[in-house]
Order: structure tokens, then sequence, then C-alpha cells
């Protein structure tokens, strides 16, 4: 959604800034939530919900039982 070089920097500032490795965004959901919107500012929520609504469709798509989908989505 915000091409690659974007992408790249964002993830850089993530590290750098808020110590968050790539591959551990999904267990530092609001850290990674909140550096989103101090990097975005309000355009952070259109990633947010572009986000949302691909984990919702990939929890779809899965085995994972509603309890699991819900407690997710709600993180998202």
């Amino acid at each position: 959604m915000l091409g690659s070089e974007a992408t790249k920097v964002f993830y850089n500032h993530l590290e750098a800034t808020h110590s968050i490795q790539r591959h551990k965004i999904a267990q530092e959901l609001d850290l990674f939530n909140n550096a989103l919107r101090e990097y975005l500012g309000s355009g952070a929520l259109i990633i947010e919900q572009a986000i949302h609504k691909n984990l919702q469709s990939e929890l779809e798509d899965s085995e994972i039982n509603f309890a699991d989908r819900f407690r997710v989505l709600k993180l998202a």
C-alpha cells in the first residue's frame, strides 16, 4: 500500500525508534499501532483499516477457532 521504499523506511523507523522488529509486529500490535499513528498521523487510519481487512480475510480462510479470531481482530 505504501510502496516498497516507504515500507522499508517505516520498518527501519519501527526498529530504531520503537525497538519493534518486523517479525515481532504481531506480538506488539499496540506499540505498532502507536508507531503507525505517530509516523503517518491521520493517514494511519487507512493503513489500519487495510491491515484489519487483510487479517479478517486471512482468518476466515484459516482453521483458527472463533474465539482466537475474535481476539486477533480485537487487537487489530
